[in-house]
């Protein structure tokens, strides 16, 4: 029973597959570094999860394409269908007729109305309808999208720059520093898993093998303040013995799971992240980036998350 325990606690999901691979597992935002090649791109590709997960300057960008291309979809029909059938129309030129015809059909896609343009033809009339139709769907489609992705809870953790190996009382420790993003969300019950990542030798053949870390703290109530999590190097930590040069030949990369409780939402959040080899400093300790303010409050700088400066290690 303990063996197949320790094997489950172990096992990521990469296993040995991922021997051969040079690049890191988990990418900074927090997604997997894994090619895949889908059965077809409908199949596994889900529309709403990526308008939902997509950044705010890509969504605000295909709402705009996706209202002027129906705009223009729509002007298209009014103009070669029936232009004349436009009551209220002052324009003379082609250009301004097609100019007045697209105006309408912001006008009816949005059901504002103005008032001026109106139909006249059965013809545009019909086309008025279809397109209020569409109008009707694409703002409710368009309002839900927008209050999904502002009620979707997400975990907006402010990692450090690098991991370190740092001196801890009479050896050393591997420690990284977190801290909350948000000032106005507060995250409670915070666990923290830490798995390295590294290739051993097993019969002549270098296999990567998944080792959990023994944190010093592996979770903790509250999470107002930075969160520097330690792992102290001992006989039984993974990395016992290993020096820098002995990190980068094995490919090791640091794999980092967080979970908490949000409490503006009520919801469980949950982020990911990775340091490299390349990233760890070896031989460095955290400037503090702690203060008390003038009314003998604890201030804290999260602009020296990142900092540190050179130690000696035992």
């Amino acid at each position: 029973m303990a063996i197949r325990k320790s094997k489950k606690e172990n096992e990521l999901g990469f296993g040995s597959k991922t021997s051969s691979q040079r690049s890191r597992l988990i990418n900074k935002d927090g997604s997997f570094n894994v090619d895949r090649i889908e059965l077809s791109s409908w199949s596994s590709t889900s529309m709403y999860h990526s308008l939902i997960r997509m950044r705010w300057a890509k969504f605000n960008a295909i709402v705009f394409v996706y209202f002027i291309s129906i705009n223009l979809l729509f002007a298209c029909l009014y103009y070669f269908s029936d232009i004349e059938g436009l009551k209220g129309m002052e324009a003379v030129t082609e250009r301004d007729k097609f100019l007045e015809a697209f105006f309408f059909s912001s006008q009816t896609l949005s059901t504002v109305g103005f008032g001026r343009l109106s139909p006249g033809s059965n013809m545009i009339s019909t086309i008025a309808t279809i397109e209020s139709l569409v109008g009707l769907l694409g703002f409710a489609l368009a309002t839900g999208l927008l209050y999904a992705r502002f009620s979707r809870p997400l975990a907006r953790i402010l990692y450090s720059k690098n991991a370190i190996i740092a001196p801890f009382r009479d050896g050393k420790a591997f420690q990284f520093r977190i801290a909350n993003k948000m000032s106005n969300s507060q995250i409670t019950e915070m666990n923290c898993r830490v798995t390295v990542a590294k290739l051993e030798e097993e019969n002549g053949v270098l296999i990567r093998r998944f080792r959990p870390l023994e944190l010093e703290i592996p979770n903790i109530l509250f999470f107002p303040m930075t969160w520097t999590i330690n792992h102290p190097i001992d006989e039984n930590s993974p990395l016992f013995g290993m020096s820098s040069e002995d990190m980068a030949k094995a490919d090791v990369e640091f794999l980092i799971s967080l979970n908490g409780f949000d409490d503006t939402f009520s919801q469980n959040v949950s982020t990911r992240y990775s340091y490299t080899h390349e990233e760890l400093v070896y031989g460095a300790k955290w400037i503090s980036v702690f203060s008390t303010n003038e009314q003998g409050q604890t201030s804290q700088d999260l602009r020296k998350i990142s900092d540190y400066q050179a130690a000696k290690l035992e």
